[in-house]
């Protein structure tokens, strides 16, 4: 299954072409946390753990909306007992939690001062540019992800 990683698989070109208007859909973009002035602040470690997962996996589920009704490895069909998941590449640096702490670190200064939630989360999104996001049934996203 890491074969779908080498950039001439038709997989990981089909996976890629899903983040290459990430500029465009920015600005016509109306999902609220990417628009709202909320700020947070605390240590780096805690501003990681509170957005890569809640938020962070809830703005990758509806940014990045999937057009397919198939698994991209298998080709099973959607339906009730076999759903789809957007897999992050699993390449060092391209996974939710790498991408999202380096957005923090693009922002933060240090635990008294605040950052605004929307920045981190725009550079977040920025940051899938040119990084293939599968859409894999849950039984191949849990082998992707063991690799």
């Amino acid at each position: 299954m890491n074969n779908i990683n080498e950039y001439d698989n038709p997989i990981y070109i089909k996976a890629l072409d899903r983040t290459k208007n990430i500029d465009d859909q920015l600005k016509n973009t109306r999902i609220h946390c990417l628009h709202n002035e909320c700020s947070i602040l605390g240590k780096k470690k805690d501003i990681l753990i509170h957005l890569r997962s809640g938020p962070g996996k809830n703005l990758i589920n509806s940014f990045f909306k999937y057009t397919t009704d198939k698994c991209d490895y298998c080709n099973i069909k959607k339906d009730r007992l076999n759903q789809l998941d957007r897999a992050h590449c699993n390449k060092v640096g391209c996974d939710r939690s790498s991408l999202m702490e380096k957005s923090i670190d693009d922002y933060y200064t240090d635990e008294t001062t605040p950052i605004k939630i929307k920045d981190v989360l725009r550079k977040f999104i920025l940051y899938h540019k040119e990084i293939p996001l599968y859409i894999l049934c849950k039984k191949c996203h849990r082998e992707y992800d063991k690799k």
